[in-house]
């Protein structure tokens, strides 16, 4: 790290000192330090720097920064924010890593209407309710504690899951359209809840420390990389791409459940109240500052509250506009290779000792998941690039679309030459490509709440919520644009019509 990125780094640590409501030194009893600071029970000198920063930094004045939070005993309300992490992505995990199951089994294969792009189709009835309902959960006014919300939309996302594996155990052999238009439906009402209870998740986790909202990060990994061992253990085991489908949606609605339950456990947890409290009465206190302001200026108008509503978000974009857009732009690079595009590459060159049988389950979705996972988790320990730096290693990742499709990306189909012939390379590219969307997304995540002042860091935790959906929209509808591209621009003429021709 040079010495600008020290200098950085430190600048983070101290919070922006415009926004600093006391910068007197503090003395803090390191007895009283927390346990999710200190692992092992002892306290440095440094560590008691940097709870009391911490405090600073959200906006807390001396007196209470000398109330040094309660420990997370045994890591309880962070292997929560964990599971739950899991289950925001276990819908997406489920009906993705079930792709042969919906195209082969259900819908007639590859050649059929509906098989050839399944996966477009899919992520886009995914992504967009779950945009629309993520904008409209951060945008009207949470009044209070976000668990209505939180109960409401996993209690839609278990029943969706239960139809779901209603509908795997029904024969649909003589309505594979009628079949493809309900799991469609079906999609839409389960991602619209999804969106609520992703960005009351992420909403829910700002007012803790930053490692917090990564845990939901790690999670979202984990829950891939789950599903992907499950994948692999059913095609082995399993005697019909139909019961594999089943072990699936099973294990997503058992996850479903999981969280439901543990999301009651929470408000037992006495450093779970602590930071919810303390949230809670930041932003009372900032509510009734900007209630004064109103009735001082009169504001009766429904324009003029229009934008006093609308005003708390313009004010987090300003201070935290590259970080949202670090957020969105490392999703759009990732949705727009994994999983359409990786999914539909194929060996060259067998250069690797993976079975084409399991080549797509392990290069795209057990490599993927499990490097993304460590490359989230190594985000908890390293935070290099700074908050300032961090959009040049994310512009550059881009340079990885068109290298996954100069791949064997769909050979039966591309109209261009392949350029990298080398599976190794491919392969190797995959793991690159997962380590840093895990690490980056973490990083961009934990930074977005911590560039603003304290009472803004749930507003800004949504918002980044809502970029990282708008990111994952735009990388599913861009898979359509290289799809055009590889069948239709390309110098060459597809395999198959060369096939079609000849017959």
């Amino acid at each position: 790290m040079d010495v600008n990125d020290e200098r950085e780094s430190d600048a983070f640590d101290r919070g922006d000192p415009s926004r600093r409501s006391d910068t007197r030194q503090l003395v803090v009893d390191k007895a009283r330090l927390p346990h999710v600071f200190v692992e092992d029970g002892t306290a440095t000198d440094a560590d008691v720097e940097k709870e009391r920063r911490s405090l600073i930094i959200n906006g807390h004045n001396e007196r209470e920064a000398k109330e040094v939070p309660p420990v997370d005993r045994y890591n309880l309300v962070y292997g929560i924010m964990l599971l739950h992490g899991i289950g925001v992505l276990m819908p997406w995990n489920m009906f993705i890593t079930a792709t042969d199951y919906f195209v082969n089994y259900k819908l007639g294969g590859n050649e059929s209407q509906y098989g050839k792009n399944f996966l477009s189709y899919l992520g886009i009835c995914s992504q967009m309710p779950n945009l629309l309902l993520n904008m409209v959960n951060m945008v009207v006014e949470v009044k209070g504690s976000l668990s209505k919300r939180i109960v409401s939309s996993l209690l839609v996302v278990a029943a969706i899951c239960l139809v779901t594996v209603v509908l795997a155990i029904i024969d649909s052999s003589g309505w594979p359209e009628g079949f493809f238009f309900l799991t469609m439906g079906t999609v839409i009402i389960l991602n619209g809840a999804n969106g609520i209870y992703q960005n009351s998740i992420y909403g829910l986790a700002a007012d803790f420390p930053p490692h917090f909202s990564n845990a939901i990060v790690v999670g979202n990994n984990l829950c891939g990389t789950f599903i992907s061992l499950v994948n692999i253990l059913a095609i082995w085991a399993a005697p019909s791409q139909r019961l594999a489908a089943i072990y699936y949606f099973i294990a997503a609605l058992l996850t479903i459940f999981a969280c439901f339950d543990s999301y009651f456990v929470l408000p037992y947890c006495k450093f779970y109240r602590y930071y919810q409290e303390r949230g809670m009465a930041t932003r009372q206190q900032e509510a009734a500052e900007q209630s004064k302001k109103r009735n001082r200026r009169d504001e009766s108008s429904c324009l003029q509250s229009i934008k006093s509503k609308l005003r708390p978000f313009g004010e987090v974009f300003k201070l935290a506009w590259v970080q949202m857009f670090n957020v969105f732009f490392v999703f759009f690079v990732t949705l727009t290779i994994f999983p359409a595009m990786l999914a539909g590459v194929e060996p060259y060159d067998h250069g690797t000792p993976i079975s084409p049988k399991y080549f797509t389950p392990i290069t795209t979705f057990l490599f993927f998941n499990i490097f993304a996972f460590f490359g989230s988790l190594g985000a908890h320990f390293f935070q290099v690039p700074g908050p300032r730096r961090l959009w040049i290693p994310v512009l550059v990742r881009g340079l990885m679309i068109p290298y996954f499709m100069f791949c064997n990306y769909k050979p039966r189909f591309r109209t261009w030459d392949v350029y990298i012939t080398s599976d190794l390379a491919y392969t190797g590219m995959v793991i690159l490509m997962s380590l840093s969307s895990g690490y980056l997304s973490s990083l961009a995540m934990m930074y977005a709440p911590r560039v603003v002042e304290g009472s803004k860091s749930r507003t800004a935790g949504m918002m980044a919520a809502f970029f990282l959906i708008c990111g994952i929209c735009g990388g599913v509808y861009f898979t359509l644009v290289i799809v055009f591209i590889n069948e239709s621009l390309g110098p060459n003429t597809p395999i198959y019509q060369n096939k079609t021709a000849l017959n």
